[in-house]
């Protein structure tokens, strides 16, 4: 039946009609008061397009709110300021809002929808389905597990809820929320169920409430409780702690959680639960609420039975991640597991970088399948009767404290989205090798085309024969490490470019064991960048993520988290939580590369990535690094280079036949990894190319600070031209930021330095697969 009606009620110049139903409509009808779209009894006008929801147009220009008592909520046809949220649903209001001064908006359905709960009016609720979670699929449970309670905003898991069929996200329980209490804590008033407005903290856990959903409230006293705090009970009867009974306190009392404390760290207590405490007065026995209130029963992913909690004040080990855990445990009855409560909720797949397949979560594993049970995060032994993680065709295994420590460290894996017999592949061809010209007839690749330059390359093995014009070779570098050269090595005919053998077989494209974000990383080649883990400025090789924005040098990046370094006879694996002092420089660091087996020798990246050999022209010979003081006389401990006296503890680089010690930082110059002889083109102040070149003495006026030129410098490559500058004098300003270890990498960081004079500054402790001529591969 039509109806027509005065237009002024709605704020419309026409007449509007309304309509028991909406009939004839040929296009979608929104309605202008809560931009839904418009069904059952409505108001329309014939002439333009306005449209209005029966109840919408009812709406009362004001309401005086139960859960909102000091002031009314004024209906105002659009927002009163841009970006408005709904302090009900949380989603942005757009068209007609009931509006208060303390900052509270709501949609006008939110608002009604509101006032119908707190004036229990259920009966507006009776056609909408009450659903019970357990009863869902897995697919409806990881859909729930996105959406909050608009009163609460907790999980809608945690109970039963009415259908989001209605367009609201609600416990049954919120909505038959008592609208005032009596709260033991507070005796004086009685708290009130409102609108969260004045952001107190809430009294027994100290938080301040979200800015959204219901509180608990005495407003005159400012004393507020969260929906889920006022349920805790002020006094607790546990079968755990017998003889006394538990009293909730409200303020922090600095004590350790009996429950909790010798669990580990990825499994304690949340942070907000910290100040929520029950604690027994006449005992030193205390626990968190999370820990004193534990679900009866709990069902995750990585186990297909439900465990039921099991009370009893005893030590256990846990069967999940092999730690000891004491007080709340779970039990599987079925499989005759026992673990703590954290750990029923373990990721059953997950990726780290140092493995480029997934690790799976497994109760326990055979040991026969597992010789060596040594976890590649720590190096120490794995109990396989115990949880752990592992890849079963690799035989790589880690414990759970270690594969979890961190998060960001690791990506959960969806079993989905996995396929057990492939690691993730590249988009592209890795080989760096485009095309193999010659071959001897060991296999051996002995003429080459290589990506990363223009004319072929032919495998030399004796450093002193020459090539092309027959000059020496002992003074020249890599292209790709930018180390001195070694044997083997390629070597251009036509150019000076020479590259170790090991260097032509970096791959394009790598996962690096220590870059978090596991992205293949792309080897990039005529570049000069600052390397992100040793901070060592370079225009060698690099690999590049392009996500993270970062480069590492191929020195850094072709090294591996097991080596063998000359200067010990064991194996060193790299630990990012191992604190000790650095065998060749004498800082105390976090992150090292230590030796098991001694429990003495440790490494970290400055000195680690020292080469065994430096070319230096005080001498004819080369430099071998030495790591212990061969001459015991304290009087001869003395630089042949800067003249200044040495550090005995510190490792250092000497000639045995000229008997000529040097620091090693003086042997190597302040930029070892740019290569001397190679071409900047860069400077956009000269019109020439412009040569790297190291000066051992002072030489020509630079052109830019006029001081004599020393150390790395840039010269002119047309003889004519007498231009020379300082590198630090022209270098970008990419390169001139100050760059710190950043969270990308596994990063170490410098405890102390007590050694006197010390120039070593340690920033990053991460590497990878290392193979030049001093470090051999496990």
């Amino acid at each position: 039946m039509d109806m027509e009606m005065g237009s002024q009620h709605f704020g419309h110049q026409h007449p509007v009609v309304f309509k028991d139903v909406l009939n004839d409509q040929t296009k979608e009808a929104i309605c202008l008061r809560c931009g839904e779209m418009v069904f059952g009894s409505s108001f329309s006008c014939m002439e333009c397009e306005f449209y209005l929801h029966k109840k919408c147009a009812e709406a009362p220009s004001k309401i005086d709110h139960p859960f909102h008592r000091n002031h009314p909520l004024v209906l105002l046809p659009e927002p009163s300021y841009k970006g408005c949220l709904c302090n009900f649903c949380g989603k942005t209001c757009e068209k007609s809002v009931y509006h208060c001064s303390c900052k509270l908006d709501f949609h006008t359905k939110c608002a009604l929808f509101s006032l119908n709960i707190a004036e229990k009016k259920l009966e507006e609720l009776k056609h909408i389905t009450i659903k019970v979670p357990l009863l869902f699929t897995e697919d409806d449970n990881k859909e729930l597990e996105k959406l909050d309670c608009f009163m609460c905003w907790e999980p809608l898991l945690e109970s039963m809820y009415f259908s989001l069929d209605c367009g609201f996200n609600l416990h049954k329980k919120c909505v038959e929320l008592a609208h005032e209490i009596k709260y033991p804590f507070h005796k004086r008033h009685p708290l009130i169920l409102q609108f969260n407005v004045d952001h107190f903290s809430c009294k027994i856990c100290l938080q301040k409430p979200s800015g959204k959903g219901f509180v608990y409230s005495c407003s005159p006293c400012r004393f507020t409780v969260h929906i889920k705090c006022a349920e805790f009970p002020p006094i607790l009867n546990l079968p755990c702690h017998r003889n006394h009974p538990l009293f909730l306190h409200v303020k922090r009392e600095g004590r350790s959680c009996h429950a909790c404390r010798a669990n580990p760290s990825f499994m304690t207590c949340e942070e907000t639960q910290q100040n929520k405490f029950y604690r027994c007065s006449p005992c030193t026995f205390g626990l968190h609420l999370e820990c004193a209130l534990p679900p009866l029963t709990i069902k995750e992913k990585i186990h297909k039975h439900p465990f039921s909690l099991f009370w009893r004040q005893v030590s256990f080990i846990c069967d999940a991640c092999g730690l000891e855990g004491k007080f709340v445990s779970y039990i599987c009855s079925t499989c005759n597991l026992l673990v703590h409560k954290k750990c029923i909720s373990l990721p059953p797949i997950i990726r780290i970088p140092r493995h480029k397949h997934p690790i799976f979560h497994k109760y326990f594993l055979q040991g026969h399948q597992f010789k060596d049970c040594d976890c590649r995060l720590c190096d120490c032994r794995v109990e396989i009767e115990y949880g752990s993680y592992s890849c079963f065709n690799c035989k790589f295994v880690v414990h759970v404290k270690c594969a979890l420590e961190k998060k960001g460290w690791y990506k959960e894996v969806d079993p989905k989205d996995i396929d057990r017999k492939l690691a993730i592949v590249p988009k592209m061809s890795t080989n760096p090798i485009d095309c193999v010209i010659e071959k001897n007839e060991d296999g051996e690749m002995t003429k080459i085309k290589h990506f990363s330059h223009e004319h072929n390359l032919i495998l030399s093995k004796n450093l002193i024969e020459g090539h092309c014009d027959g000059a020496n070779l002992v003074d020249k570098y890599c292209d790709g490490c930018v180390l001195p050269i070694s044997n083997p090595f390629y070597y251009c005919s036509e150019c000076d470019f020479l590259l170790h053998e090991s260097c032509a077989k970096s791959r394009k494209q790598e996962q690096l064991w220590f870059h978090i974000c596991q992205r293949f990383l792309i080897l990039l080649v005529g570049c000069i960048f600052r390397c992100d883990l040793c901070q060592s400025e370079s225009n060698g090789f690099s690999y590049m993520c392009k996500k993270c924005d970062v480069h590492y040098c191929l020195y850094c990046a072709t090294r591996n988290y097991r080596i063998k370094h000359q200067a010990h006879r064991h194996r060193l694996f790299f630990d990012r939580n191992h604190k000790g002092r650095c065998s060749a420089c004498n800082v105390s660091v976090r992150g090292l590369f230590k030796c098991k087996s001694c429990d003495a020798f440790n490494l970290h990246v400055d000195c680690l990535r020292l080469p065994l050999t430096a070319w230096h022209k005080c001498d004819e010979h080369r430099l071998a690094l030495t790591y212990e003081e061969v001459n015991k006389y304290s009087e001869y401990q003395f630089c042949d280079i800067c003249e200044k006296k040495r550090d005995s503890r510190k490792w250092f680089y000497h000639c045995a036949t000229c008997d000529i010690s040097a620091h090693s930082y003086c042997a190597l110059g302040k930029y070892p990894f740019i290569k001397p002889g190679s071409i900047y083109k860069e400077l956009k102040d000269h019109p020439h190319p412009l040569t790297f070149v190291r000066k051992i003495f002072s030489g020509p006026r630079c052109h830019k600070c006029f001081q004599p030129c020393r150390d790395l410098v840039l010269e002119c490559a047309d003889s004519s031209c007498d231009y020379v500058v300082h590198w630090d004098c022209v270098k970008p300003a990419y390169l001139r930021s100050e760059k710190t270890a950043r969270p990308k990498t596994e990063t170490g960081e410098i405890v102390e330095d007590t050694s006197e004079g010390s120039s070593c500054i340690i920033l990053v402790q991460s590497f990878a697969n290392f193979s030049f001529q001093h470090f051999l591969l496990l």
